[in-house]
């Protein structure tokens, strides 16, 4: 079977009894120890437990769908390294929520996807398994920090992919990588059992997908909640149902600047959109929240979540993740505090762009892929603000807690994938995800595959 084939198609298949699931299986192990030395997309197979996965798939509407998973979700008696040198030899005892979801929906885990240590870059390098190369051009970065989820996907080397979002990191290496990358919203997905919550609700779990309707079926498959969760969003019936909806007639925003400079291609893509939606019978304007407010405390947050990993050992780490761990030790209880109400207290403003508006849209990132070591700055500070410039649209959004998409709507002129970014309201996914259905008919992406990968 094609491994191209949407997650949907691919369930569906084997339901009629066209293909077996161990079949698709090892045609996708076959594919990974083909294609992903030039990658880096995974750094661990098991086929043990993906074969075993296989003999009995359920019924769900992905069962038989294979997926991979981030290297900073627990699977039990797996390696959980969160991409550091400094975690080479941790096991997980228990699976993370989301992935007795998937084992309980019948699909198969073919693999841990490489991630930067922690999770903490937008570009998948510095860490432990290396870097997760762009499918599209092997000198591009993949995106981070589900680079590796990303680059799989895109490559044809899994169905879908699981990925983590603490600031975009499933939307950027979506953008980059030519796929769907879903961001629930803060709750929908629980962190459990092995974190209480990830940044102070900033990163929440989410899902890499080629098409909407895979999106839409894998949250299926992943939202819940745990009880003492410290968040949660109650549910809102099958999402894969609520693509059947056209709506017509929304408020939508749209936004092309942001502090330093957006690539012109990546402007000239988001009113083309926009044009489009207007075309479908939606009521666009130029207008959207003012978000630069939750830059200084969103590094707050950030520094003081990475620094809660114990590490008796600084130099085993990346540069960038040392620094964070040195300025967390100046950090005090009441500025953390402090951020995290300058967080909540900007959040109000800008959800109430929402009371009138019915969706966003901006671009994904400010610029297209970058090479791989273009962060490689010798000034971890310096890094860090150029990385917020590049993921000016992903962040505040995390913030908030509302859900968003990118979908991979535009090429380069030099062929890279160019994604655009829908917000939708608090708690909206469905709503979200019907409007990118419609965007996925008006402007489809299923054909396009990278050269090197077809």
């Amino acid at each position: 079977m094609d491994p191209f084939a949407s997650a949907l198609e691919q369930a569906a298949a084997v339901r009629r009894g066209e293909v077996g699931v161990r079949e698709l299986v090892d045609a996708y192990l076959t594919r990974i120890e083909r294609c992903n030395a030039r990658l880096g997309a995974y750094w661990l197979t098991t086929p043990e437990l993906a074969r075993a996965q296989a003999e009995h798939p359920g019924e769900g509407p992905l069962a038989g769908a294979s997926v991979s998973v981030k290297d900073l979700a627990a699977m039990a008696g797996y390696p959980l390294t969160f991409g550091s040198r400094a975690y080479r030899e941790n096991v997980a005892a228990t699976d993370a929520f989301v992935v007795t979801r998937m084992k309980a929906a019948g699909t198969p885990i073919l693999g841990r996807t490489t991630t930067p240590e922690f999770g903490s870059r937008p570009v998948t390098e510095f860490g432990l398994h290396g870097t997760a190369r762009n499918p599209w051009d092997l000198e591009r970065t993949a995106g981070g920090s589900s680079g590796g989820a990303a680059a799989a996907l895109a490559a044809g080397l899994c169905a879908w992919s699981h990925g983590s979002d603490g600031g975009g990191s499933v939307r950027i290496p979506a953008s980059c990588c030519g796929v769907v990358g879903l961001k629930p919203s803060r709750g929908r997905i629980s962190p459990g059992p092995l974190v209480g919550e990830g940044w102070a609700g900033l990163s929440t779990q989410g899902v890499l997908t080629r098409t909407v309707a895979d999106a839409a079926a894998a949250l299926d498959v992943l939202a819940g909640h745990l009880p003492g969760d410290p968040y949660w969003a109650e549910p809102e019936g099958s999402y894969l149902a609520a693509l059947e909806r056209s709506p017509r007639g929304l408020r939508i925003g749209f936004q092309t600047g942001a502090p330093g400079q957006v690539h012109p291609e990546l402007r000239q893509l988001v009113r083309e959109v926009a044009t489009r939606l207007e075309e479908l019978g939606h009521h666009l304007e130029e207008d959207g929240p003012r978000t630069e407010p939750f830059r200084a405390p969103f590094q707050v947050v950030v520094t003081a979540g990475t620094a809660t990993y114990p590490v008796s050992d600084r130099s085993l780490l990346d540069p960038l993740n040392a620094w964070m761990m040195e300025r967390a030790e100046r950090l005090t209880a009441a500025d953390y505090v402090r951020a995290v109400n300058a967080i909540r207290d900007h959040s109000r403003r800008v959800v109430a762009f929402w009371d009138d508006h019915d969706l966003l849209l901006t671009p994904t990132l400010t610029q297209p892929p970058v090479p791989i070591g273009h962060f490689a700055d010798p000034e971890p500070e310096r890094a860090s603000q150029r990385s917020l410039d590049w993921l000016a649209f992903t962040y505040p959004y995390n913030c908030t807690g509302q859900p968003a998409i990118s979908l991979p709507v535009g090429t380069s002129a030099e062929g890279l994938p160019l994604g655009v970014q829908l917000v939708g309201p608090p708690r909206g996914e469905a709503l979200l995800l019907a409007v990118a259905a419609r965007l996925e008919e008006a402007l489809p992406w299923r054909h396009r595959r990278p050269p090197g990968f077809a």
